[in-house]
Formats: structure tokens, sequence, C-alpha cells
């Protein structure tokens, strides 16, 4: 049987899972250094909005594989017992997403589509906008079921206090030395992690 070491002689990071492009996910953060023993909360500094903010961007690279197996969890969760309107309410948004695209661009064979057939390209918008409206329920439990999650995400993220090794994995983003999904996903939304 041959030891897990690598050519170097080190035990690699079994932690830490490679995706693509360099893009990391962080090894799962223990329960107690997430939410029992070791952690510390305390309410929102309000009136500091730039330490809030730093706060959260922290926790959220360090915690985020954490995070990411929560939101999934919640989101498994309750498509058990919604799975007919979320699939109902994903064909509407999907639907709807679709014909707004098709009306608002500018690809020169949907401009052509919409100026030589104007009366289908609104039979098919008033369609849509009808079948969206119908499915409204549908697509509000769509919404719960995803911003539910997302709102227990950062309200740990907010009151969570931050810990050395938080700190440290927020400037290793910062300055590059690692690549992770949050970290990308922060970048695309405009949030810096900076300190």
């Amino acid at each position: 049987m041959s030891s897990p070491t690598s050519s170097s002689g080190a035990a690699p990071d079994l932690g830490t899972f490679s995706i693509a492009n360099g893009v990391e996910l962080p090894n799962i953060r223990p329960l107690d250094d997430f939410l029992v023993d070791k952690a510390r909360y305390e309410a929102p500094p309000f009136n500091d909005l730039a330490r809030w903010n730093n706060r959260i961007i922290s926790n959220l690279l360090y915690y985020q594989t954490n995070y990411i197996i929560f939101f999934i969890a919640l989101f498994v969760i309750s498509s058990f017992f919604n799975a007919r309107d979320l699939v109902l309410g994903l064909t509407a948004v999907v639907a709807g997403g679709g014909v707004l695209f098709c009306t608002l661009s500018p690809n020169s064979m949907f401009v052509n589509t919409r100026r030589d057939h104007p009366l289908v390209c609104f039979g098919a918008v008033a369609l849509t906008l009808y079948y969206v409206f119908y499915m409204f329920s549908s697509v509000m439990v769509l919404l719960f079921s995803l911003m539910l999650p997302l709102f227990f995400v950062l309200v740990h993220a907010s009151t969570r206090l931050r810990n050395f090794r938080a700190k440290i994995n927020q400037q290793a983003e910062r300055f590059g030395l690692k690549q992770t999904v949050m970290g990308r996903i922060l970048d695309a939304i405009g949030c810096e992690a900076k300190a």
C-alpha cells in the first residue's frame, strides 16, 4: 500500500478541490468552527458599513464551501415540499427571460423578426406575460426557495466575527495567491476582497 504523498514528499491537501483554470473550492470548515464551539457572534456594526462589508466578504470567502453546501441543502429540502411549484416557476422565469432577451436584443436576426412580424412578437410577449402572471405564485415559491438560504448565509456572514485564519484567507484571495469560487462570484457582482 503506497502512501498518499506527492513526489516532493509532502502530503497533498485533500480538502481543497481544484475545479478549472486554477479555481479552487476550499475544504469544508468543521461544524464547531462554523457554528458551535469557537464561533463568536456579534451584531453587525450598522454604523460602520465598511467594517460590516469587510466582515461579510471575509466570512463568505472563508466559509464558502459550508455556505454552498448549506444553500444546496436548503434548496433541495424546499424542492421536496414544492417540486411542482419550483418547476412551474422556473419555466415561467425562463420563458419570460427568453422573450425579454429576444425582444430587447440588438442582434440583427431578432431585429428583422420584430420588424417583419410585429404581431407574432406582440403575441409572444402577451402570452408570456400572461403565463408569468398566471404562474406568479410558483414564481414566488421559486424566489423564496432561492432567497431563504441566501438570507441565512448573509445573516451568518454578518454576525460571525472573523478569526485570524479568515483574515489570512481574505488577503490570499485579495493578492491573487489563490482563486476560489466565491472570489469569482464576488468579482462578478463587483465586490472586491479588501481589508
